[in-house]
């Protein structure tokens, strides 16, 4: 087993999950600073909120965006097999 990035999708008005996304090889730090993580949550289990400022954020160092217009995206680090 292994810890790693976890992204949630969910539908807006229904809350429902519609993907996941694992992400191997992420920089905990900087998801802390741009998620705005509280210290008592240092390994960054719970859920975090991906907002629009955020996601550009991600986008500019991991090449990726999420459509946070039709999802709400959360991201937490999760305990995968």
């Amino acid at each position: 087993m292994q810890v790693s990035l976890v992204l949630e999708l969910y539908e807006k008005h229904s809350q429902v999950l519609k993907n996941t996304f694992d992400v191997e090889f992420s920089d905990m730090e900087f998801f802390r600073r741009v998620l705005s993580v509280p210290d008592h949550d240092q390994l960054m289990y719970g859920s975090y909120k991906i907002d629009k400022t955020s996601n550009i954020e991600i986008f500019d160092k991991y090449g990726f965006m999420l459509d946070v217009d039709r999802y709400d995206c959360y991201a937490g680090y999760r305990q995968i097999s």
